[in-house]
This record gives C-alpha cells, structure tokens and sequence, in this order.
C-alpha cells in the first residue's frame, strides 16, 4: 500500500488587525522589533519615541504621547521622577522626540532614589504644587513649569522653536509676559538675563502673543 506523503505544517504569516493592536506597542509585546518596523513600512504603524509605536491611525495626542513615555521607564522611574524639559515639550506636541528622557527628581529626593537611570538624563530641582501634571502612569512638568524650564536651561535654534510652539499651541495658555513673570520668581537663577533675551525676542516677533 502505497501512503501519500505527510505534508509538513508550515508556519501561516501573522495576521495583524489595526482595531485590535494595543495603544502603544513595543518590541516583544506582541510583535519583535522586526514586525513593527515592517508595519511602519507598511502605513499601519507610527513610531514614537524610543522603540514605541502605536496605530497609525490614532491621533498623536499628549495623552498617547505620555502612554509612549510611560512605556519605556521602569516602575521606580515612573513613581519617583516627572518627564521635563525638552521631554515634557515633546508630549506637549512642541518638540522632535527626544533621544533620551529628560527626567527630574522633586527635591527632598536625590538621584540616588531613582535607582539606575537606564539612559535617561535626571536632574534633581524643586518643583512647586502647581509645576506637575498627571498623564496616566507618569507625572509630566506643567506646560507653564515647561516653558520656563526651556528659556532657562536650554539655548539656540530649537530653544526658540520650541518656546514659539508651545506660546501657539492652543489650550496651554501661555505668551511670553506670564513665562517672564514667572522667571523672574525663580531665586539665584544664573541664566535669568538669557531667558530674559529670548523672551523679549519672541515678544517681539509675534507681539499678539505677549
């Protein structure tokens, strides 16, 4: 008797639905690094920040933005530290994606506490009551703390860019008088006379925003 020959179970290609896929994806859950850039290729995916993706259709709100960030820090981060600086401009919509996270430590605590920092850039400051947002898993500076945090501690082209984005941005509330304002409320600030600068010349480019 003459048997047919067993056919071998091959291996089916993995069928992939937009409407099912999580709201941030990263390498390993569900998908290797490979399937996601593939899917990028392919128009169903958007990058993020970091090895973070998500549906190419969902809106790149700062909500999904902060998901992103959330994504790529360890618990002990995410209790211990608040997204700022350029980071915090990024979520707000206003800056290019960092490539590392610019975290900061709210003193009394001392980087120390933050365990390793995994590739993200800390700082320890002092924030005030108003200075600190919740965006689901992690904290995130104010857009006004943002703002100041930018024109003090950060200097050329994109500096600017991104004081001038977050100043348009609807819903944030900002211009250039209330960041002034609030500079000027930061004790032995070396960079205040900088920050001042760059202030008046965004003032003065774009008058309707002061």
């Amino acid at each position: 008797m003459h048997h047919a020959p067993a056919l071998l179970p091959h291996k089916a290609p993995r069928t992939v639905h937009p409407r099912r896929l999580p709201e941030v994806l990263v390498p390993g859950c569900p998908f290797t690094d490979t399937e996601l850039q593939a899917m990028v290729n392919d128009g169903m995916l958007q990058r993020l920040v970091d090895g973070t993706y998500a549906p190419a259709s969902s809106a790149p709100t700062p909500g999904l933005r902060a998901a992103s960030m959330a994504a790529i820090l360890n618990p002990r981060l995410k209790r211990r530290t608040v997204v700022g600086r350029m980071s915090a401009a990024w979520i707000y919509g206003c800056a290019p994606a960092p490539p590392a996270p610019v975290l900061l430590v709210p003193a009394p605590r001392r980087l120390s506490s933050t365990g390793r920092g995994h590739g993200a850039l800390l700082h320890e400051v002092v924030l005030g009551d108003y200075d600190v947002l919740e965006f689901g898993a992690i904290r995130v500076t104010s857009p006004l703390r943002t703002a100041v945090d930018i024109a003090v501690h950060s200097e050329g082209a994109l500096a600017v860019q991104t004081l001038r984005r977050l100043i348009g941005q609807k819903g944030l509330g900002l211009a250039p008088s209330l960041i002034g304002r609030a500079i000027e409320t930061l004790p032995r600030q070396p960079h205040k006379r900088r920050a001042r600068d760059l202030l008046a010349r965004l003032a003065a480019t774009n008058p309707s925003a002061g």
